[in-house]
């Protein structure tokens, strides 16, 4: 049977593969993925498109894609004016006092000027010489500056709000515990998270074991207690994948009750936890490992600048921690050195790339841009959810090769050919004469670490990672060079880890896992990896709306950059000490007859040259703030 339909494009991944949704009531949400295809229209993540979808025993086995539809697309518009005959909109973040009028129904009484709604434009106008257009949607309590992540939600069709018969079932949810469990109340366990989190996934202990062992104690929210599988709390869940964290505000994939609540390690509450107890020896080896169910409450609620400044006094006695509290930091500390030793050794990969992170004020407006450093104590969390997670895939291998594998892959060959041709000497040589491998890169990182190249290389080596991704058979993990890995320790913000925390309790109580875990394992890890991918797509173009707000009222600064990408028609920049990326268009370079060489990725005219690593200074431009672009003009090479 053949079927045609509309579709909404959801995602397209580095291969050129698509996730898209059908349109259609009778199939709201049913979600189809279409293999890469040269003879498809090219298309881009929002479009709608006409489609062929054959089906077999009500199953979609193939989905052609045939044209692009072209129609009014909605738009988002701050409210101006309400009388009684008309409610007037400005587009939002239009310069050319873009106005539209809806007609006043009295339908939307709490419609207030100021507001943020989505309309759509219709063809015919139910005023004279005036743009009309229909109103879809009324955001409350969003204003022009703290808008961005809703254009997100709206371009990539994100679920942001719970279906009632989910807050129903979360309202009934049986908070009692009669299940055995081991109880670690009486340990100093802590956790240790970001300054504004709310959702604490994991708590952490450590202490000697036999004089020259390291007993180490991962405890994490045992969610899979509270949302049983199949039930709508599960079911939708699935649908999400995984939270949403945008720069102010979070989309989490279970409903607060229990993200920031229930499931939430907050300190001093009693929580259950599913445990994994290792034993390392003294190098840090580990011995063994043991998973169990557990209730903690945690001793200690830190932050990683607590940590931080825990390591800088060398975990000096505080009156305002406990001794037991501050030995156990300590100790997570010792254990985290021997374990980095080991991920070095290993060729974990060790690339020196730092986070974007937007500043607001009080009232949440956005300040500036700021690049956030990676700490000693944010390397400790990381280094033990590793472990932890490298145990529950050993763990499942046991019993099932069929597991939710996070898999890295190598990156490939066109990839590395790409980095030979752009990196420079003498790191290409490196590349052309040796087998590609994590610690080959962390030799040519740390050859370069004091050159001007630095950035620039740890940038290159990132562009030619392949992408991480879910996958139900077991293809290693390149970038922590580990051959066994699943997701464990975030059961409240990924989905993936669920699944793994249900496996681990089949094989805690029956000594098994059950053939309805092995069940469309490899349509779910497809599934969780298009919502993830949507999710880092939707905070990076808020970041970027955000970085073009903020540089909007700094037209002809000047900031000093670096290339980081060159192509046929301009060059990218990264500027303000690597804080934000700009584009500078051919047609402002200077005058030139320019050759581009695809393969080094460079620009060459008769008096100028641009490459990859160049120090330009650059100035402002523009801005599309909707867009989150930055069009910079070039000023000299420094």
């Amino acid at each position: 049977m053949i079927k045609n339909y509309l579709l909404k494009i959801l995602d397209i991944d580095s291969d050129g593969n698509t996730t898209a949704k059908i349109i259609d009531k009778k199939l709201r949400n049913t979600e189809v993925f279409i293999p890469y295809n040269k003879q498809n229209p090219v298309i881009k993540i929002g479009d709608t498109v006409s489609s062929l979808i054959k089906y077999k025993k009500k199953r979609i086995i193939n989905t052609k894609i045939l044209k692009k539809i072209y129609a009014p697309k909605p738009f988002f518009a701050q409210v101006n004016e309400i009388s009684s005959k008309f409610i007037k909109i400005k587009k939002l973040f239009s310069y050319n006092n873009d106005y539209y009028f809806i007609k006043n129904d009295h339908s939307h009484e709490n419609l207030n000027v100021g507001e943020i709604l989505k309309a759509s434009e219709e063809f015919k106008s139910n005023f004279k010489n005036l743009k009309t257009c229909k109103l879809e949607r009324v955001y409350k309590g969003f204003n022009s500056n703290n808008f961005f992540p809703m254009l997100e939600i709206n371009e990539l069709n994100i679920i942001d709000t719970f279906p009632t018969k989910v807050l129903k079932e979360v309202e009934k949810i049986d908070i009692s515990n009669t299940d055995k469990r081991s109880d670690l109340t009486n340990l100093a366990i802590i956790t240790i998270d970001g300054d504004d989190a709310k959702d604490f996934d994991d708590a952490v202990f450590v202490e000697k074991y036999k004089s020259d062992k390291w007993k180490v104690l991962v405890s994490i929210a045992d969610v899979s207690h509270y949302v049983r599988e199949n039930s709508n709390l599960d079911t939708h869940a699935k649908e999400r994948g995984n939270s949403i964290y945008f720069p102010n505000f979070v989309i989490p994939m279970l409903p607060e009750k229990l993200s920031n609540d229930l499931c939430s390690l907050k300190e001093n509450k009693l929580r259950l936890t599913l445990s994994v107890e290792i034993i390392l020896d003294s190098e840090g080896n580990k011995l063994s490992h043991k998973f169990f169910k557990s209730t903690i409450k945690s001793a200690k609620r830190f932050t990683y600048n607590d940590v931080n400044n825990l390591i800088k006094t060398k975990f000096k006695k505080n009156k305002s921690i406990n001794d037991n509290i501050l030995l156990n930091a300590k100790n997570l500390y010792q254990v985290y050195k021997k374990l980095k030793n080991k991920s070095s050794t290993r060729g974990a990969l060790a690339l020196k790339i730092s986070d974007t992170k937007i500043l607001f004020d009080k009232k949440g407006n956005p300040l500036e841009v700021q690049k956030s450093k990676q700490l000693e104590s944010h390397q400790i969390i990381e280094e033990l959810m590793i472990l932890a997670n490298e145990c529950a895939a050993e763990e499942l291998q046991k019993y099932s090769s069929d597991n939710p594998y996070r898999i890295h892959e190598r990156p490939k060959p066109e990839k590395i050919l790409s980095l030979i041709n752009c990196i420079g000497s003498p790191y290409d040589k490196l590349l052309k004469n040796n087998n590609v491998t994590g610690n080959l890169f962390n030799k040519i990182i740390e050859q370069s670490s004091n050159s001007k190249d630095f950035i620039k290389i740890n940038e290159l080596i990132l562009r030619s990672q392949s992408q991480a991704r879910y996958h139900n058979e077991n293809k290693g993990h390149f970038g922590l060079s580990l051959k066994n890995y699943v997701h464990f320790t975030s059961p409240i913000r990924r989905y993936s880890d669920l699944i793994v925390h249900r496996k681990l309790t089949q094989i805690l109580e029956n000594n098994e896992i059950n053939q309805a875990y092995k069940n469309n394992l490899n349509e779910t890890c497809a599934h969780i990896s298009s919502t993830e991918r949507k999710a880092v797509i939707a905070e990076r173009n808020t970041i970027d709306r955000y970085i073009a707000l903020i540089y909007s009222s700094k037209n002809e600064q000047t900031f000093s950059g670096e290339v980081i990408s060159v192509k046929s028609f301009g060059i990218f920049v990264k500027f303000d000490n690597h804080k934000s990326e700009g584009f500078i268009p051919k047609r402002l370079l200077p005058k030139d007859h320019y050759l581009f060489n695809e393969k080094k990725e460079f620009l060459k005219g008769k008096s100028n040259f641009f490459k990859i690593g160049m120090s330009l200074l650059v100035n402002i431009k523009e801005t599309d703030i909707l867009k989150g672009k930055i069009l910079l003009g070039y000023c000299k090479h420094l």
